[in-house]
């Protein structure tokens, strides 16, 4: 639901401020934002829309360079239009969902997981709609696919690794095997949920666990409108064949920073979501003014065009990197595909594990490098080990996937202590 939920925040920004509300182009922009979640489905796509030539000419203007030192045409053309696309669809209207109601501050902080009655779908494309990775959540059961062969091809390697990596898998990393056959994967998300309260109310059991001050939500809320409502300005551009064209801006380092300032003194009271909360603002925030064309069909939000070159310390004239969120109020219907293969909760953290490992010796994430073979064996986890790491935050289950992948019990410490 990120995207969703990010609509809807900025709706609520917008929303029941006097000082937005008496300007005309604010108004529309504040009651389009509300449509987003009056229907039962809606559909968002975010997309690089920087042609290959314009990739390449940012990157050299920025200074980004590429697995070769440069950004060559090869890997602009693969950036070039990747996308992903987020489907929601529900029993109900979308603002009747906990996360938007939460995302209004006006419930307490609640677990969408188990909610049967909502059904999601992130999907992530290149240029040609091709799924390279994409989750389904139907009937409170998640569903993942992954085109291993096709996101190695996206970055320019041999996707015929991928073959390598999967026959020198050794036996116990099956479930691996399964994903980067391409195969479906079903996961029991009630069995995750059941998993993640257990470890939660082992950890927490002395004194509870933490949750949201209903007050300090709606500070913060408030906060963060009279912050918009003050930096936030609209210009109406006009309309194109029944599409209004909004430009809505502000300065960006004041808006940094008087949204930190906002933040800052409720932070200590929302102890999951701003855990780390920095000391100060960013100060790379450019000080000058930047912007994003809002476009709204039929009175709701259509689309939103941000050039990310606005963010650049220093660039041409000329050089541009715009990128595009699209919405759809007809989303697809989500559906859960008939032959996944299911995956228990150790099944998938080794696998999630396996993917992102590099090579076996060098320490963690050591297990599919082709040319090394399999990962080094380490000693076993203790009991004595398993709860004190389960006391630093790293379930059980957790750590034995970790461990099965060749992390010690210092390994898996250590990330702990450095996360």
């Amino acid at each position: 639901m990120p995207v969703a939920i990010t609509a809807s925040v900025l709706a609520t920004g917008l929303t029941a401020c006097g000082t937005v509300e008496q300007l005309s182009a604010a108004q529309k922009v504040s009651k389009a934002f509300n449509k987003v979640g009056d229907g039962k489905s809606a559909g968002f796509k975010l997309s690089i829309d920087a042609t290959p030539e314009q990739i390449v000419a940012f990157a050299k203007a920025t200074g980004e360079k590429g697995a070769d030192g440069e950004m060559d045409e090869k890997s602009a053309k693969a950036m070039s239009g990747l996308s992903l696309a987020v489907a929601v669809s529900a029993d109900k209207p979308l603002k009747e969902i906990e996360a938007f109601k939460n995302a209004k501050g006006s419930a307490a902080n609640s677990d969408l997981t188990l909610d049967k009655s909502v059904r999601i779908s992130y999907v992530l494309s290149d240029r040609n709609g091709t799924s390279l990775l994409e989750y389904r959540q139907v009937d409170a059961k998640g569903y993942l696919h992954v085109d291993a062969k096709g996101l190695v091809k996206l970055v320019g390697e041999d996707p015929s690794q991928v073959d390598a990596v999967s026959k020198d898998l050794p036996p116990d990393m099956g479930p691996v095997k399964e994903v980067l056959a391409g195969k479906w994967i079903a996961l029991d998300l009630q069995e995750l949920a059941d998993q993640a309260k257990k470890n939660d109310g082992k950890k927490a059991a002395p004194n509870g666990a933490p949750t949201a001050d209903p007050e300090a939500a709606k500070q913060l809320v408030n906060s963060l409108k009279d912050v918009l409502s003050r930096t936030v300005t609209y210009e109406d551009k006009g309309s194109k064949d029944g599409t209004e064209h909004i430009w809505m801006s502000a300065p960006a380092r004041q808006l940094v920073d008087e949204m930190f300032k906002a933040v800052k003194p409720v932070a200590d009271k929302f102890p999951q979501q701003f855990k780390k909360f920095p000391s100060q603002a960013p100060s790379d925030v450019p000080d000058r003014k930047v912007g994003v064309d809002l476009y709204l069909k039929d009175g709701a939000f259509s689309s939103a065009t941000f050039d990310l070159a606005q963010l650049a310390d220093k660039i041409e004239p000329g050089v541009n990197f715009p990128v595009k969120l699209a919405f759809d109020k007809a989303a697809p219907n989500v559906q859960a595909p008939g032959d996944a293969v299911k995956m228990t909760t150790e099944d998938l953290m080794k696998a999630v594990l396996g993917l992102a490992a590099g090579g076996p010796g060098g320490g963690p994430g050591a297990g599919l490098d082709p040319e090394n073979g399999p990962a080094t064996a380490v000693a076993p986890l203790t009991d004595a080990q398993l709860k004190e790491l389960a006391k630093l935050g790293v379930p059980e289950t957790q750590a034995r996937a970790f461990n099965s992948i060749g992390m010690s019990f210092e390994d898996i410490k250590g990330i702990t202590q450095e996360g």
